[in-house]
């Protein structure tokens, strides 16, 4: 199975330590349940795209700093690349922003937040079951770094998971889209660069409670990377 990332986050633009590029971050997350898949990375931040969405068997979009209703033309064309893979029957995965803009593409609506920031491990009910979920759980935790959320799911989506701050934490399309809010692909190391990212807010109370749950706490990375590759090879 060939497996398309599509990169959302400007490399000049990302002060990350991601161990190489983001694309091999979420290569390693995804290799560390076993598959036999085949990986191929666009920036798609930069306006690099595959040349047809037929080409790949499935794509994983990738967290951005950009938000889903912007204009930008990239964000524009990812949107219309999105419809086309969804026609073609692709497997679509999305994370953070990809969980939003897939969203976001398919009918559903995706803004600012009026809660503010979600930041740290958070933990959040599953309310749903899917065929490729193994050791199925009442509920499970992911480290959180986002302001924008879905609001309105797309008309053919199914809720698998949320909390009281956000409600929308996953969904799935049938068995060709799924959507995560939560960073399972985040380190604790990258959560900690983050952390450095966000002066204004160090001090404050979200903040200090922030690292305080990725110090106390272990989020359930390596579950939902055996969940989404037993997605992709579903």
């Amino acid at each position: 199975m060939n497996v398309a990332i599509l990169n959302a986050i400007d490399p000049d633009k990302s002060q990350v330590n991601w161990g190489g590029s983001p694309v091999d971050a979420y290569v390693r997350f995804l290799q560390s349940a076993p598959n036999n898949f085949g990986f191929k990375g666009y920036t798609v931040a930069l306006g690099e795209f595959p040349a047809d969405a037929s080409l790949y068997d499935g794509y994983v979009i990738t967290g951005s700093p950009s938000g889903a209703y912007e204009t930008d033309p990239w964000i524009l064309e990812l949107m219309d690349f999105v419809r086309q893979a969804y026609q073609l029957g692709k497997k679509l995965v999305g994370i953070c922003f990809g969980h939003q803009i897939i969203a976001q593409a398919l009918g559903g609506h995706v803004e600012k937040s009026a809660k503010g920031w979600g930041l740290g491990l958070k933990p959040f009910a599953m309310t749903g079951s899917k065929s490729w979920m193994t050791e199925p759980v009442p509920h499970c935790a992911l480290y959180f770094v986002h302001q924008d959320q879905v609001i309105d799911l797309p008309p053919q989506a199914e809720h698998l998971a949320g909390n009281d701050f956000c409600p929308n934490v996953m969904y799935a399309i049938g068995e060709q889209v799924l959507g995560v809010q939560g960073h399972p692909e985040f380190t604790q190391q990258i959560m900690q660069d983050i952390f450095k990212r966000h002066v204004a807010l160090q001090g404050s109370e979200l903040y200090e409670t922030a690292v305080s749950s990725v110090e106390n706490g272990r989020p359930d990375n390596q579950r939902f990377a055996q969940w989404i590759v037993n997605f992709l090879q579903a």
